[in-house]
């Protein structure tokens, strides 16, 4: 990945590549430029994949095309690209460059100036416009979740087990995500964090954390760029103390 300031694309090509023997003629053929497609239009990116854009320019009697992208923005931005690309065939010259999420949402413009072997300008612009979509995320679930010992005396402590899993055409496990354990007391309604543990390559998490009072576990996936959150059933534990 390279990144090139407001997206300046260019290239050259040999006069003598243009014009075929016997194509001469006494009148002389206009300069021109026209940018003729940008496929796809509107270019969406997808969560943190790269869009690829294609962009045709079409002209006549032109030794060099200079193709610029750049935001309708006050802010000064620059465009994550791939190596231009360039084909050349005859009058067509045909760019490839990307897009991904750090590039500016919204409109940008395309301006291509062509030039001739005398060294004159012509130029073209067209506007087209940039989205950004959010990928889908994978559904996932906590799995078995259990605190155990259910009656432990004060002190002691408690064990919690259980498995994230992804909904893959078949539920299966997840590797190496953390898994967050909560409490709540018995007559209380907050939520309060106790310990967290990451899943192994079956999506099994394992943990343990001393016991203070009755009360409800439960454990808590937050989700990623690329998976849902989840959280699994409540599991009980009674406290006690001993008494002499």
């Amino acid at each position: 990945m390279k990144r090139i300031a407001i997206g300046l694309l260019s290239t050259a090509v040999g006069s003598s590549l243009l014009l075929s023997a016997g194509t001469a003629s006494a009148e002389r053929v206009a300069l021109s430029v026209r940018i003729d497609n940008i496929d796809p239009n509107p270019v969406v990116v997808k969560g943190d994949d790269d869009t690829r854009v294609t962009i045709e320019v079409r002209t006549t009697e032109a030794t060099r095309v200079e193709l610029r992208l750049r935001p309708v923005s006050d802010r000064a931005r620059t465009l994550a690209a791939q190596e231009p690309r360039l084909l050349h065939q005859g009058d067509l010259w045909r760019f490839t460059t990307s897009f991904d999420e750090s590039d500016f949402e919204g409109r940008w413009v395309a301006i291509a100036d062509a030039y001739d072997k005398d060294g004159k300008k012509v130029t073209d612009e067209v506007n087209f416009s940039v989205a950004h979509e959010k990928a889908e995320k994978a559904e996932t679930r906590v799995y078995r979740f259990s605190a155990n010992p259910e009656r432990v005396r004060k002190g002691r402590s408690v064990y919690f087990t259980g498995r994230l899993q992804v909904d893959d055409r078949r539920w299966k496990g997840v590797r190496g995500e953390e898994v967050e354990i909560y409490f709540r007391k018995r007559g209380s309604s907050a939520w309060k964090y106790v310990t967290s543990a990451d899943t192994n390559w079956q999506g099994t998490f394992r943990a343990k954390a001393r016991a203070s009072k009755s009360g409800d576990y439960r454990a808590i996936f937050d989700g990623t760029d690329k998976l849902e959150e989840s959280r699994s059933r409540t599991d009980g534990v009674r406290v006690y103390t001993r008494r002499w």
